[in-house]
């Protein structure tokens, strides 16, 4: 806004002047404003009333229109140190008879200890198995297999313990090797005869092959990446549906990491090599000497620095020079990207025409204190090659319910509508030596008192919404109150601006029609009747009733304690869940149908408001759209209104300072002196 300069012949505040002038202008601009204000207010007002209804609505209501809600079981065991039980909703009422004949179990295997390796070194997670007694030349791999996964781990000279280790655990076991104990600890994550492990060893000359070519690509010491990229391409390769194009394509993969490593030895070499650095360092030295003024001398560490990065250009360049002439076919003899190329070719040649397995499994889990882990002809896991090494086999659960004799791989335990947790064998199955099974009953019964509870949750979340709907359609008047401009807000603290602000927006939703009309649905639908099996029902007929008038619908439950003013009457709901199931849960299903259908009907989408909303939410956003663009509008034009106002003044001033000009020029013509008059 450009700075305006006024009153400085007339000496009136131009500022002030304007500033009452467009006041009465603004009056309009503020009634817009307020109106903004409190729509915007409404719609807030509104948007969570109706995040509170479609709460009931989906909640409490949606549950209790489902005859399933009702169908809550409670059960007991008469010996919960042994099985627990929880019923669902279609276990069978009764008692039903269980014994526990086994409890479900992982499968543990548990190490010898370990004294020190081949070195005399403690061993740990980075001890090489090599130094165990492995042979890494002889093409030995640790086969893990779960119920779900499988992997394979080839003995290399530098694998270790932590390797091992983490292989098992990507296997799916949980497996450590104990620094203190000395042994390794490993096992299912999961009981069950299903997730039983192996663990085994063979030799081949495919995996001595392939050791050798990873030695030869330097596979220790690429990323996790690179030797997931290695060992992929080894794979691939011995796929007899490749082409020959295509075994050229994994060799040139695995050529491109190998001349990665060809191209740092060689850059390495050069700046190690002692002819190069003395011909650079003269050549880089007489051109800074070359450069120096008169009786300046050379800074011997920028001298060094110089040579380093002009060693480091040159080998780049060289190497560069060597891989183009590689690349390009013109290698000479002693090219190392060609050395490399021919050193690769017939390790692949041997990997792929050798590959038979070799009945040598030197590479006994022994040594690690363990053994080969395997199943015989019947199924069960056993363990070969180290009698102090332990081995627990994986078991299932076996209960005898009702005579009958069943499995399962957990001890939660599910069977006819039941889940059962098996904490312990029963007596007699586990000691027979004491006498007669013990025999563990199971009741299983309707919980009345959840279902209590949910009928009296449900009245309870429907009083709370009631009220609040109530107290907003009959609050008092904000007559007289409108939202505060900010001249006004400066001159209130904080407490008495939420207090004012409070009394309007309590006030926005009195008399609402919409929210009228809600509320005349929710209270009609509960009071209607039902018929059930040719008998009229409402909820009065189970003691759940409406008071006074004072509190406009609010229901309450007779006989129960949280109803002061009915808590003496008889508990009806009570009785008749207890004496009359069937009946409640019609009549209730009923009502809570068709309040839910009668909250479906207000929350169709319209024209005026959008799907799952009670309220003309579209209405409102219309209404305060076409406010801000008046308030705009009228901006715009009260804008222009003051710039004319100030141009007017400003006309005014000019003139005021003509006419004083004129009047000066002319008393100088009379020859009447101003000092003199004044005098």
């Amino acid at each position: 806004m450009a700075m305006r300069l006024s009153g400085l012949i007339s000496g009136m505040d131009t500022e002030a002047v304007v500033a009452q002038l467009m006041s009465a202008h603004r009056l309009k601009t503020t009634k817009v404003q307020n109106k903004i204000t409190t729509t915007e207010w409404k719609q807030e007002k509104w948007s969570a009333l109706n995040a509170k209804i479609y709460s009931l609505y989906t909640g409490q209501l949606s549950k209790l229109r489902m005859q399933g809600s009702f169908a809550v079981k409670k059960a007991a065991s008469s010996n919960i140190n042994k099985v627990e039980i929880l019923a669902g909703t279609n276990a069978p009422e009764g008692t039903h008879l269980i014994k526990v004949k086994q409890l479900a179990s992982s499968q543990f295997l548990t190490g010898a200890k370990l004294d020190t390796d081949n070195k005399g070194n403690q061993i740990n997670s980075n001890t090489k198995l090599v130094d165990l007694g492995f042979k890494s030349d002889e093409g030995t791999t640790i086969h893990i297999k779960t119920a779900s996964n499988e992997i394979n781990l080839d003995i290399r000279e530098n694998t270790t313990i932590g390797e091992l280790v983490n292989s098992l655990r990507n296997a799916g076991l949980n497996a450590n090797y104990d620094t203190v104990q000395k042994r390794f600890f490993i096992s299912s994550k999961a009981s069950g005869a299903e997730n039983a492990f192996e663990i085994t060893t063979s030799s081949s000359e495919e995996v001595k092959d392939k050791n050798i070519i990873r030695n030869f690509l330097g596979y220790d010491s690429l990323s996790s990446t690179d030797k997931s990229k290695v060992d992929g391409y080894l794979n691939s390769y011995l796929d007899d549906t490749l082409t020959q194009l295509d075994k050229d394509v994994i060799k040139d993969k695995l050529l491109e990491i190998k001349h990665q490593q060809v191209k740092l030895k060689y850059i390495n070499d050069y700046i190690s090599n002692e002819d190069k650095i003395a011909a650079v360092s003269l050549e880089v030295e007489t051109e800074l000497r070359a450069g120096l003024e008169e009786g300046e001398e050379l800074d011997d560490k920028v001298l060094q620095a110089a040579i380093k990065d002009r060693l480091s250009q040159k080998a780049e360049i060289a190497a560069f020079n060597e891989y183009t002439a590689w690349e390009d076919g013109e290698a000479l003899e002693g090219n190392v990207f060609l050395l490399a190329e021919e050193a690769l070719n017939p390790l692949l040649t041997e990997y792929i025409t050798d590959n038979g397995e070799t009945p040598d499994q030197s590479g006994s889990l022994a040594r690690l204190g363990l053994g080969e882990v395997t199943k015989d002809i019947g199924g069960n896991t056993i363990i070969d090659g180290n009698s102090d090494a332990v081995l627990v086999n994986a078991r299932d659960a076996k209960v005898i319910y009702n005579g009958a004799e069943l499995t399962g791989a957990s001890n939660n335990f599910s069977v006819n509508g039941l889940t059962l947790t098996l904490k312990g064998v029963t007596a007699g199955l586990e000691t027979p030596e004491i006498g007669d099974d013990e025999v563990i009953s199971l009741s299983v019964s309707s919980n009345t008192e959840a279902v209590y509870d949910m009928v009296k949750d449900f009245v309870k979340s429907y009083n709370e919404l009631l009220k609040e709907m109530n107290d907003a359609y009959n609050a008092e008047t904000s007559r007289g109150y409108d939202p505060l401009t900010e001249e006004e807000r400066a001159t209130m603290t904080e407490e008495q601006i939420e207090k004012w602000e409070d009394k309007i927006k309590n006030s926005l939703l009195r008399r609402d029609n919409t929210l009228g009309s809600l509320i005349d649905v929710m209270r009609s639908t509960l009071n209607e009747g039902v018929t059930v099996n040719g008998k009229s029902y409402s909820l009065s007929s189970f003691g759940i009733t409406t008071q006074s008038y004072n509190e406009k619908g609010l229901l309450h439950i007779n006989g129960d304690a949280d109803y002061a003013s009915v808590a003496a009457l008889e508990n009806k709901l009570m009785d008749a869940l207890t004496n009359n199931p069937d009946e409640v849960v019609a009549v209730m299903t009923k009502l809570a149908d068709n309040l839910y259908g009668s909250l479906m009907d207000k929350m169709k989408s319209s024209s005026l408001s959008s799907a799952l909303t009670v309220h003309n939410d579209k209405e409102i956003s219309k209404s305060l759209t076409s406010y801000k663009s008046d308030l705009a509008k009228m901006e715009a034009k009260l804008l222009d209104i003051e710039n004319k106002y100030y141009k007017q003044f400003a006309a005014m001033e000019t003139a005021m300072a003509k006419m004083n000009s004129q009047s000066s020029a002319l008393m100088s013509m009379l020859g009447v002196n101003n000092n003199q008059n004044q005098r």
